[in-house]
């Protein structure tokens, strides 16, 4: 069973600007279909964002990317919260690890490779360790809340480089 609590709130940024954040956190049961059901409860969350398909597919693989880590080396229940604050998301997973995930640097045959995943995706990695576990965040930018998905602008990586794509190159135009 997993518990859901969802807010919206406005707030003004520094220079008077009302910003709208919209949240949501689920506590997630420890088990093999985890990652599924937080990247189900993602797509929908997320589907009602005012940005592209791509960022939204990008957001989703880090919550399963995110999750699956927290699944593999805790096996315990974790906590998924997903704040969209202007043009940030901050996609973050509590675990009750203590232990902090291999960076891309530290990566090898049992894995590290999330990190470097994500950070390909444009997701900024803080890790927040705290007594009996660690908070992962994710940071993305995003179209700002309330603007349309066609005026976003984003850096992409080149073709062919994206962790999604089948490492071949596509040709221009």
């Amino acid at each position: 069973m997993t518990g859901t609590t969802s807010t919206l709130t406005h707030t003004s940024s520094p220079t008077g600007d009302r910003l709208m954040e919209r949240q949501l956190a689920v506590a997630l049961p420890y088990g093999p279909h985890t990652p599924h059901i937080a990247r189900q409860i993602a797509a929908r969350w997320l589907a009602d964002e005012a940005d592209t398909p791509a960022r939204r597919c990008d957001a989703v693989l880090i919550v399963s990317e995110l999750v699956t880590n927290a699944v593999r080396h805790t096996r315990q229940p974790c906590t998924l919260t997903l704040t969209r604050r202007g043009n940030q998301l901050d996609i973050a997973v509590a675990d009750h690890s203590e232990m902090l995930p291999d960076t891309p640097t530290t990566s090898g045959e049992h894995g590290g490779y999330g990190i470097a995943l994500i950070q390909g995706l444009g997701g900024r990695i803080k890790v927040v360790p705290e007594l009996g576990g660690k908070t992962v965040h994710a940071a993305l930018d995003v179209t700002p809340l309330n603007q349309p998905a066609a005026h976003a602008t984003r850096a992409r990586l080149n073709p062919g480089t994206s962790p999604r794509d089948s490492g071949k190159a596509t040709p221009p135009g």
